[in-house]
């Protein structure tokens, strides 16, 4: 089918299924996900989707999370994300840690081998930081301190993910050497993004003398895709680039009096944003659940989902001995770190490609991955309604 065609197609159904939930007093980003299962069933998918379409609704896809992380960057205070560092650090370590364990040991109850439990705990270990980061703009909790914590402690877990993904690739290799440049890659990284800092000041310079709205636009698109293209260089992730990027732009609207350069990149950007490439990151998550794993091995799916989800929540509860965070608070970021999407989705998929894990135990990861980025919005909205003060006490 001609790719306007699918474009058109996966928009309005995500267009309409979103104001279906949205009635319904249900999170808009379920809606989206849900569309796209719906997209994704055997009988649609064949009729709509083929090998060249679905490589364009998968990059549209990577587009609108990069987009999200750069939106979550503009928004994010910067003084509560000092107050917060140290709750994110240890939630992102406490968070990833136990689903592995668990997750190792769980797999291999069922007589897998070592390296599938590994690659298993690995991909268990991990969040998403794009549907985090639209529930919590839609409910408004983003410029919060939870919202800030959850955002953080996704970031630094997204570095935990690069050793992951590292291990994965060198399970392939039988070698390990590729675990040393993480590190080396990092500190590049934040050299090159400190000059980017310093020239923050020339380009509100330049905007002063030019502040027309497509000059803003476009210096703001530029510097996100540079910082994106970097931090992917460098294989530390566009996710973070994305982020980094956005705190920079946040630092540049502050060298500005008055709110024309604000008003124009959140009207100009973040409304085309979305709606019309965010939703497709959400429609992609709803096409890669894989309804033949449901009847699979019930046991297994049933374990892989309940270790994942409480590997999580116990992991970031662990945290309270070296916190002021109730458990409650503790409870519900465990929730925001269930979420996971595209990380997890890519190392299953890398180690089936390699032949490291079988059919099976990909397809319960790709379920788990769905189901609970499906559970995030609506625990996280359950709350805010009982307790509004929950977000920022």
């Amino acid at each position: 089918m001609d790719v306007l065609v699918v474009v058109l197609i996966c928009l309005s159904a995500s267009f309409i299924v979103k104001e279906i939930f949205k009635k319904f007093n249900l999170p808009e980003a379920i809606g989206q996900i849900v569309a796209g299962m719906i997209l994704g069933l055997p009988f649609i998918s064949k009729l709509i989707f083929n090998y060249s379409t679905l490589s364009v609704v998968n990059f549209l896809s990577e587009i609108g999370i990069i987009f999200l992380l750069f939106l979550a960057g503009i928004h994010i205070d910067f003084k509560k994300l000092k107050e917060t560092t140290k709750d994110a650090t240890l939630i992102a370590m406490f968070s990833a840690a136990v689903p592995f364990v668990l997750g190792f040991a769980f797999i291999k109850l069922f007589g897998y081998s070592d390296i599938v439990a590994l690659i298993f705990g690995i991909a268990l270990s991990v969040t998403a930081e794009g549907t985090k980061t639209k529930v919590l703009m839609d409910l408004k909790a983003l410029n919060t301190k939870l919202g800030t914590i959850m955002i953080s402690a996704g970031a630094i877990d997204d570095i935990i993910e690069l050793f992951g993904l590292a291990i994965v690739a060198a399970l392939s290799q039988s070698t390990f050497k590729n675990l040393f440049y993480i590190p080396v890659n990092i500190i590049i990284f934040a050299i090159l993004t400190f000059l980017m800092f310093k020239l923050i000041p020339r380009i509100a310079k330049y905007i002063k003398r030019e502040p027309s709205q497509v000059n803003v636009l476009t210096i703001m698109l530029i510097l996100l895709l540079i910082l994106a293209v970097i931090s992917e260089m460098l294989e530390i992730g566009y996710l973070i680039g994305a982020l980094i990027a956005g705190f920079l732009i946040q630092i540049a609207i502050k060298n500005f009096k008055g709110g024309y350069v604000k008003k124009s990149i959140l009207s100009a950007f973040e409304i085309t944003a979305m709606s019309f490439i965010i939703p497709f990151f959400f429609v992609n998550i709803g096409l890669t659940f894989g309804f033949k794993a449901l009847v699979l091995d019930p046991y297994l799916l049933i374990g892989t989902v309940f270790i994942a989800i409480i590997g999580k929540i116990l992991g970031t509860m662990a945290v309270k001995p070296f916190s002021s965070l109730s458990l409650k608070q503790l409870y519900l970021i465990g929730w925001a770190m269930n979420s996971r999407g595209a990380v997890e989705l890519i190392i299953a998929l890398t180690a089936l490609k390699l032949k490291l894990i079988p059919a099976e135990v990909f397809s319960m990861l790709v379920i788990t991955s769905v189901l609970t980025t499906l559970m995030f919005p609506i625990i996280l909205q359950k709350h805010i309604k009982e307790d509004p003060k929950i977000m920022d006490r």
